[in-house]
C-alpha cells in the first residue's frame, strides 16, 4: 500500500467519474451512481463508530452497507469511501469504515472527497475576492454542501486541502451550529440528519422473480423476499 498525494486522489477521482460516464464538475448522486454500477446496497443502523462495510466476490460482485443513523451527508462520504476499497484498494477484503484515518483509509477518504467536490464544480462558486484572500464565507461554504449534498466537516477538510481556507478559519466555522447556520440561511435541514433506513439498491427483486419463473423457488418464497424489501421502503 503506498500512500496517495493529494494530486494523485484528484486524478484518481477524475478518471472515475470519466470512466463512468460523470460531468467533471457536476454534483454525484450516490443512489443513482451504485445502481449504475450494480451495486448491491442496503441502509441499515449500525453503531456510532461504524460508517459503512463494503466486500466484493470473486465474482465481482459488490455490496455495500451504509450506515442510517449517519447524517445523509455523511452516508454520501462513506458511499464514496467504500467506492474506493471496492475499485482501486489492493486488498479488497470485506471492509469496514469506521472513521480511523491510517494507511487505506486516508486515501480512501482523499478519493471520497475529491470524487464529491470536484474542484472543477466547487472553484466556480468561490468569489475571486474569497480564493485571493483564502476565506470563504459562510454563505458560500453553505450554497456548496447544499449543492453537492456533503457533510460541512468533509466540505472543510477539502477546502483547507485545496488551500482556500486556513485552520484558523476551519475552526471557527466548524465552532457554528450546522444546522442553525443552514435554518438562518434558509435551507432545507435534511442533509444533515439521519435517513434512508431500510432503503435497499440492487436487482434483488428482478433476480427473484427470475428464480420464481423458472420454478426455482416457491410462490411463497417469492413474495417473502418481496416482502423484505417492501418492508424497508415502508420504514423510509
Amino acid at each position: 500500500m503506498r500512500k496517495l498525494t493529494l494530486s494523485e486522489a484528484e486524478v484518481l477521482a477524475s478518471k472515475f467519474r470519466s470512466e463512468n460516464g460523470l460531468s467533471p464538475a457536476a454534483p454525484i448522486s450516490t443512489k443513482t451512481l451504485l445502481r449504475k454500477l450494480n451495486i448491491t446496497a442496503m441502509y441499515r443502523p449500525l453503531s456510532d463508530n461504524s460508517f459503512g462495510i463494503s466486500c466484493r466476490s470473486k465474482s465481482g460482485k459488490m455490496f455495500m452497507l451504509v450506515n442510517s443513523n449517519s447524517t445523509r451527508g455523511r452516508q454520501h462520504f462513506t458511499i464514496a469511501h467504500e467506492l474506493y476499497h471496492l475499485y482501486y484498494d489492493e486488498n479488497p477484503s470485506p471492509h469496514m469504515c469506521r472513521g480511523i484515518a491510517s494507511g487505506e483509509e486516508k486515501n480512501a477518504n482523499m478519493f471520497a472527497s475529491a470524487l464529491l467536490l470536484p474542484k472543477e464544480g466547487i472553484l466556480p462558486l468561490i468569489s475571486r475576492n474569497e480564493i485571493i484572500s483564502h476565506k470563504v464565507e459562510l454563505a458560500t461554504i453553505l450554497r456548496i454542501e447544499q449543492m453537492f449534498e456533503v457533510s460541512r466537516l468533509n466540505l472543510l477538510l477539502r477546502l483547507k486541502d485545496l488551500g482556500l481556507i486556513n485552520e484558523r478559519q476551519l475552526q471557527n466555522i466548524q465552532s457554528l451550529s450546522v444546522k442553525d447556520t443552514a435554518r438562518e440561511y434558509g435551507y432545507d435541514l435534511s442533509l444533515y440528519e439521519s435517513g434512508n433506513d431500510g432503503v435497499f439498491i440492487g436487482d434483488f427483486g428482478e433476480k427473484a422473480r427470475t428464480l420464481f419463473e423458472s420454478g426455482q423457488i416457491s410462490e411463497s418464497h417469492y413474495f417473502e423476499l418481496l416482502n423484505m424489501i417492501s418492508y424497508g421502503s415502508k420504514k423510509n
